[in-house]
């Protein structure tokens, strides 16, 4: 019997990831869907997550965590000082969001309403890096000025794009403004 509920529970979570894979937009996704992909009855989607939302967090917070390991494995194997590899790893980052939008805006809007706890620690070994002997109260607001704005772009790419006088969705313009943007906030902390 506990093999069974294991084995539907790894089947919703399973069918989840296919459907978001397959460029599935996260919101037309149903639970109904789900279960029918998974061949299990439907009341087990909220049994085992309590509800689509939470399930489609935690697919989504796996499949991200996964495309940011291996962001980050490749920028440890990447030479070049702590601005340039933090440089790098935020325009590394959303170019992966804007290539994977179906999934990346669950996952941000998660991180937001959790503070964006992982991005900053993402960012965290660079900042130290670049700003030794500042207070881990510092270095966190720092993160903060850097992953907060690159979220909410990345949640609302045209608005931003007016006010910032760019195309987002353009990898070269978006690169471009994300690197002035970068070279703001560190002028204005080395002040």
């Amino acid at each position: 019997m506990k093999q069974d509920k294991a084995n539907a529970k790894t089947k919703i979570y399973q069918a989840t990831l296919e459907l978001l894979a397959s460029g599935e937009e996260a919101s037309q996704i149903s639970s109904r869907q789900i279960a029918a992909k998974a061949g299990v009855n439907l009341a087990l989607v909220n049994y085992y997550y309590q509800s689509k939302e939470n399930l489609l967090s935690e697919v989504v917070g796996n499949m991200m965590g996964k495309i940011i390991s291996q962001i980050i494995e490749d920028d440890d194997s990447s030479p070049g000082d702590a601005e340039s590899r933090l440089r790098d790893i935020l325009t590394s980052t959303i170019d992966v969001a804007f290539m994977h939008e179906n999934i990346c805006k669950i996952a941000i809007r998660t991180e937001l309403k959790r503070g964006c706890v992982n991005s900053c620690t993402m960012i965290m070994p660079f900042l130290k890096e670049m700003f030794t002997g500042y207070s881990k109260t510092d270095l966190d607001i720092i993160a903060l000025q850097f992953m907060l704005p690159l979220h909410h772009i990345f949640l609302e790419p045209e608005l931003y794009g007016r006010l910032l006088d760019t195309d987002f969705f353009d990898k070269e313009k978006r690169n471009q403004k994300i690197n002035q943007m970068i070279g703001c906030i560190l002028a204005r902390i080395s002040r």
